[in-house]
């Protein structure tokens, strides 16, 4: 799919800087992005001395093959107030690299960025990817912000819905791949969360097919009352029918956009909790590693930063899986909204039957087997989704018992 050039492809002696999959690395800036505070593992791996890393930009260790895209949403997610995550190519002193994971979340007079190696079988598409934006941001002169809706289409291309379900996965594959090579227990909270992703993307999936059968269905109720009129006032009854249709229709139209809506709700949430579990785990394995280190290096206040982002992290997820309970909970009472409103079309429905067959008027029985097919569709399709919460209630509670 992508299309790389050589000036966007490593060159084949570029050295890799010594960074283990156990170890993680840290680093803390101020606002305006400016380091003041990193453990050994970042120090090592940039192979900077402390003298020369702190109290200088971090973007001391950016490497030109980072798309501009990246940082454009890392700037913008964090000034918002929320965390990011994000693959980045870095360049130590000599000139060696590293690709990192990296986890970005604002803090009280700043930032806060933890690392990981990435390992996935994801970062092998993220790199052609990154290849290929490069080469656009340089060709075409894009400024950040176009580069990033470059990725982000790019990022949808990969099959994922927008950069927040990219960053969430990645994460997750990330550990768990590391968990892997590491020969780790499974994680079972990780395990609970791609159930919940599985059902999730099996009520979107069921729920746009709603969405399309009811763009398919919209216009019959017009056309059901047009015919009605041409019948004439001797059709009275079918008249009624078709207003009956009209007003059930009408209420159904914002029923849909509501449904719709809602369902895509419950994907951004389970999303974003599984994205604040894994920065959790991540920051709390961070916190243990800094604590192991060198114990001249370290620091009570930086201690204290790293425990509490890691509390901050955990709160948000437990607050993460609540709401994915309270989207859920919406989502289901607009199901029943529509299914009210599936029963009220099939009992119309039927009176229309009752009057076609009277008056003998085949276009019209015709029309209303039409709406019949699609009251069943949307009837069926209902009740496969009240399955797909169930599994991810079930899921979501599994998840908060382990908390």
């Amino acid at each position: 799919m992508y299309q790389t050039s050589a000036a966007t492809v490593p060159s084949r002696h570029e050295v890799e800087a010594r960074f283990a999959l156990d170890e993680l690395f840290f680093s803390r800036t101020t606002p305006a992005g400016i380091i003041k505070f990193g453990n050994t593992v970042f120090q090592r791996v940039s192979e900077y001395p402390w003298g020369e890393l702190l109290d200088q930009p971090h973007k001391i260790i950016r490497h030109p093959d980072t798309p501009r895209a990246v940082f454009e949403k890392l700037w913008r997610t964090i000034k918002a107030g929320a965390p990011v995550g994000a693959y980045v190519k870095n360049r130590a002193k000599s000139g060696a690299t590293y690709w990192v994971y990296a986890v970005v979340a604002p803090i009280e007079d700043g930032f806060l960025s933890v690392r990981l190696k990435p390992t996935s079988s994801l970062f092998a598409q993220v790199q052609r990817l990154y290849s290929s934006s490069i080469e656009c941001e340089r060709r075409d002169h894009l400024n950040p912000a176009a580069s990033f809706a470059i990725l982000e289409a790019e990022v949808a291309r990969l099959g994922f819905r927008d950069y927040s379900a990219f960053m969430a996965i990645a994460l997750q594959g990330e550990l768990l791949a590391r968990d892997e090579a590491l020969r780790r227990p499974a994680d079972l909270v990780m395990a609970h969360y791609q159930s919940l992703i599985t059902a999730a993307g099996a009520l979107q999936a069921d729920a746009d097919k709603i969405g399309e059968a009811y763009a398919q269905y919209e216009f019959m109720p017009l056309n059901f009352q047009v015919r009605a009129a041409h019948l004439g006032t001797g059709a009275a009854a079918v008249g009624a029918i078709s207003e009956n249709y009209g007003l059930i229709s009408s209420e159904l139209a914002g029923a849909a956009r509501r449904f719709m809506a809602s369902a895509g709700a419950v994907q951004q949430s389970i999303f974003e909790g599984l994205f604040l579990t894994c920065a959790a785990r991540l920051q709390q394995e961070m916190a243990g590693q800094f604590r192991a280190e060198d114990a001249a290096s370290h620091s009570t206040e930086e201690i204290a930063r790293l425990d509490r982002q890691s509390e901050i992290f955990v709160e948000h997820a437990v607050a993460g899986l609540h709401g994915i309970g309270r989207q859920v909970d919406a989502f289901q009472q607009d199901c029943a909204d529509m299914s009210r409103l599936a029963a009220g079309l099939e009992v119309t429905r039927i009176m229309g039957k009752v009057e076609s067959a009277k008056l003998s008027v085949s276009d019209l029985d015709n029309l209303l087997d039409e709406l019949g097919d699609f009251q069943r569709l949307l009837a069926g399709s209902l009740w496969v989704l009240e399955q797909r919460n169930i599994i991810i209630r079930s899921s979501m509670q599994d998840i908060l018992a382990l908390r």
